[in-house]
């Protein structure tokens, strides 16, 4: 196995004819997290004799005043791991494992479309839930929850609407989340800057859409979605809490995974809950499938107690 680091225009070459490779696969999302945390993008490409070709797509940061490097594959926990454009032998499996096994210090959540290597090292087993829009809108709908659908029925009723942000309603939206983070309190998964959702603005639109549902032209809930290849990803929300009883939240999904079906993607996907079991009750009762999405996560035990350690100074 031959193995290279490869530039932007090659990264974008290879994700580009790999049908499994998501938003999160990308030169767009890598370079996001480089901007907002000074991370450096690399990625790793590995070919065969057989004439089969991998990649793997990095984020790398220092860690100990520059003594020790950290890789992650997917930041912030999302999708990651190795992408290929055809099937690779059990040899050739093997082979890839072995390489991984090389790195000091790797995080990688494992791709839900790609099985490859999901069992390797599994530090944590863990799923997210995707809806298959090959069952069209009719049979989608019928599938959610009575409570779904009878609150997105209602909220259409009430007059919200929805419709794709603005380059100005970001910051709105910026503000929503802000709010929404204070009612979270401490069970928040995240604490992102404006400076965060400024780059991810600039993400080519057709692959990037914050959705914003509005009453009377006042924004109240937004979701921000990521579209690839066959993929569209949930990956942000926030809603104004005095405007829950219009459900605006379930509109924006009615909306959003209808307009997936008539856009020809094939799978809608909620991303993982966080451990939060409220949020994936709610997830289920829009009808998704489960579908394996496990944590590899290998760093010297030095990190481990760092960790503990910011833990229990928070507590």
């Amino acid at each position: 196995m031959q193995v290279k680091k490869i530039n932007e225009a090659e990264w974008w070459d290879f994700v580009e004819r790999c049908p499994t490779a998501t938003f999160f696969h990308t030169p767009d999302w890598y370079r996001v997290w480089k901007e907002y945390l000074g991370w450096k993008m690399e990625a790793r490409y590995f070919s065969f004799k057989s004439g089969n070709t991998a990649m793997l797509p990095l984020n790398s940061s220092k860690r100990w005043k520059g003594l020790m490097k950290q890789y992650t594959s997917g930041p912030m926990g999302t999708y990651g791991g190795i992408i290929t454009n055809a099937p690779l032998s059990e040899q050739e499996i093997t082979t890839l494992k072995n390489y991984l096994n090389r790195f000091y210090s790797l995080q990688i959540r494992m791709n839900p479309l790609n099985t490859i290597m999901q069992e390797a090292w599994v530090t944590k087993r863990d799923f997210t839930q995707i809806i298959s829009l090959s069952k069209g809108w009719e049979t989608i709908f019928k599938q959610w929850t009575k409570g779904h659908s009878s609150a997105a029925k209602k909220g259409i009723r009430e007059g919200v609407q929805i419709r794709v942000a603005d380059h100005k309603d970001w910051k709105t939206y910026y503000n929503i989340y802000q709010k929404s983070r204070e009612r979270w309190g401490a069970s928040a998964s995240n604490n992102y800057n404006w400076k965060l959702f400024a780059l991810i603005r600039q993400i080519d639109k057709n692959k990037c859409k914050l959705w914003l549902a509005f009453i009377n032209e006042k924004i109240i809930s937004g979701c921000l979605c990521f579209y690839y290849n066959q993929h569209v990803v949930y990956w942000h929300g926030g809603s104004l809490d005095e405007y829950f009883h219009l459900k605006p939240v379930h509109v924006l999904q009615h909306h959003i995974i209808k307009e997936a079906i008539q856009e020809g993607f094939k799978w809608y996907d909620f991303n993982p809950s966080g451990g939060h079991e409220g949020v994936v009750k709610f997830k289920k009762g829009f009808g998704t499938d489960i579908q394996s999405s496990n944590v590899i996560k290998k760093q010297p035990f030095i990190f481990n107690l760092t960790e503990l350690l910011r833990r229990k100074l928070k507590e």
